[in-house]
């Protein structure tokens, strides 16, 4: 009957974003009736090494709200092209436009609200879905009623929807929380961007929403002028619902500046509007042309690949646990344990895009047959590149790609830079002293000098057309005599020995290299 198109990005935007995105999230679900029902959650700019916001919270969300959200990830580079011309990190117009091109066709309506609305049937019992079938075509609105933070916050539950619209019931009452606020027309109601509700082939016939107003607010004071000059009239639905709105004013969001708030022009984009079509756009609104990745929650999550990628990879333990030691005379052992080591190394890449390729500069046979193991399992299907100058190394494997190290730089998304000693096996006990012989020098050697190469010309040899800059792991780089190489080319976090990974982007400022802090055992030098 309907979709619902939010946007957001994985922030803290506002006030306690988590808890009053979760309780509209299954608000929203638990006013669906209908088979073809959906939320539409735009995932704007998140990083790429974080999951989705949906993802983030999907230990508060219900089933219901898991099977009808469908979560559409936009990644920065696809952003990168608009940085330049915006100072806001999410766009709104862009956003719902996307989600509206990918829609169920079957829905006759789209809703659009955002991330801390509930919706209240004044009918108890009836659905939102119910109360759309019923209506005739045209564009609604209803007015937006302001619900105080201590009451959602401290009050609700937010796996309990059913239970937070009974309490609106009664505190919207008891509270005289239920103030409508009239505007301007087209602009029916105060806050109006909380609620409209327009026919799906409407959106599309007007071509969506306009992709020009990149400084934020007016995108919904723009659609309502544009639908109501095609529409002829601006209806209501406040006979049949109200809408609440989690008040979050204790901490001003990032595109609230107070007077210094940057916006769209108003008379350019509301007073002046004589048309509902933006032609400029016609054939190119919602980025037709731009693949696009879905993400669910209800099946293959994050979770279920990445333990899938580590059971293809590991054999479980048959020791309660291992040991090792920070101690300083350990500084130059580079023996450490694979096994161990992987899920980490997993972790840093669940969040890419499956089509990601990587390379992967190494010293250990091992590592690179166990990552290509689990990195296949967690549903990537992008190459594993392997430079020629690395030997010793894999070269039949299903998914794996040899080639000169110069030939590989452009082709390669993410880097993989394994400092161990060759030398080592499996089952060898680790941090015990062990020094590297001739061949781990040799191909020590040989990752050293590509990994400083890699790094400082990473700008250069990006994949033709890609904006964001690469990511770069590094194993076995902590707390020895590797970690100040890596930290001088790479900005990475301080990250506990334990996890024996450390990852991030190039330094752009070459005069960083050697200032950083270095360590040894427990001691700074």
């Amino acid at each position: 009957m309907f979709s619902v198109i939010i946007y957001g990005r994985n922030d803290t935007h506002g006030y306690n974003l988590h808890k009053r995105a979760a309780i509209s999230f299954n608000a929203l679900a638990e006013v669906m009736s209908d088979p073809d029902d959906e939320i539409l959650f735009v995932d704007y700019n998140t990083p790429d090494d974080h999951p989705t916001f949906p993802e983030a919270i999907h230990d508060t969300l219900t089933e219901k709200a898991k099977k009808v959200i469908r979560i559409l990830r936009i990644r920065p580079e696809q952003h990168a092209h608009l940085k330049s011309k915006t100072h806001l990190v999410a766009l709104e117009a862009q956003s719902r436009n996307v989600a509206l091109r990918r829609s169920n066709p079957r829905n006759r309506w789209v809703l659009y609200t955002n991330t801390d609305m509930l919706l209240v049937s004044r009918t108890p019992g009836e659905s939102l879905s119910d109360i759309l079938g019923s209506v005739p075509d045209g564009f609604y609105q209803i007015p937006r009623f302001e619900l105080p933070e201590m009451l959602w916050e401290a009050a609700f539950d937010r796996r309990d929807p059913a239970g937070n619209l009974e309490k609106l019931r009664d505190w919207s009452v008891r509270y005289h929380l239920n103030q409508v606020v009239h505007n301007f027309m087209p602009m029916k109601y105060d806050a109006l961007g909380d609620f409209q509700a327009a026919l799906r082939e409407d959106m599309f016939a007007i071509h969506g929403f306009d992709e020009s107003m990149l400084l934020g607010w007016h995108c919904d004071s723009n659609l309502a002028a544009r639908l109501a000059l095609y529409r002829g009239r601006v209806d209501t639905l406040i006979d049949k619902v109200f809408g609440y709105h989690c008040d979050h004013t204790r901490v001003a969001a990032a595109n609230n500046k107070g007077r210094q708030t940057r916006m769209n022009d108003q008379d350019q984009y509301i007073w002046n509007v004589s048309t509902p079509y933006v032609p400029e756009q016609a054939d190119n609104w919602g980025w037709p042309d731009v693949e696009i990745e879905e993400v669910r929650l209800d099946r293959e999550t994050s979770y279920q690949r990445f333990t899938a990628g580590l059971d293809a990879a590991l054999k479980p333990a048959k020791v309660p646990y291992t040991s090792t030691s920070l101690e300083w005379f350990l500084y130059d052992d580079l023996t450490y344990d694979i096994d161990h080591t992987l899920p980490f190394v997993a972790d840093q890449m669940l969040t890419y895009p499956r089509s990601t390729s990587v390379m992967i500069v190494a010293t250990r046979k091992e590592f690179v047959e166990r990552f290509l193991t689990a990195w296949r399992a967690m549903g990537f299907t992008g190459p594993i590149l392997v430079p020629n100058e690395c030997e010793g190394l894999p070269s039949d494997l299903e998914g794996l790609e040899r080639g000169a190290f110069e030939d590989l730089l452009p082709r390669a998304e993410m880097f993989i830079f394994e400092f161990g000693l060759a030398t080592q096996s499996p089952e060898e006990p680790i941090r015990i002293g062990r020094q590297a012989g001739p061949l781990d020098a040799r191909r020590l050697k040989v990752v050293t000098k590509l990994f400083r190469q890699a790094t400082s010309t990473e700008a250069e040899t990006r994949p033709p057309g890609r904006r964001t800059p690469r990511r770069f792991v590094g194993v076995n780089v902590i707390y020895n005599r590797f970690w100040p190489l890596f930290t001088d080319y790479v900005g990475a976090n301080i990250n506990p020995f334990c996890s024996q990974v450390l990852a991030g982007l190039p330094r752009v400022d070459p005069s960083l290299r050697g200032k950083v802090l270095r360590f040894r055992g427990r001691r700074a030098i």
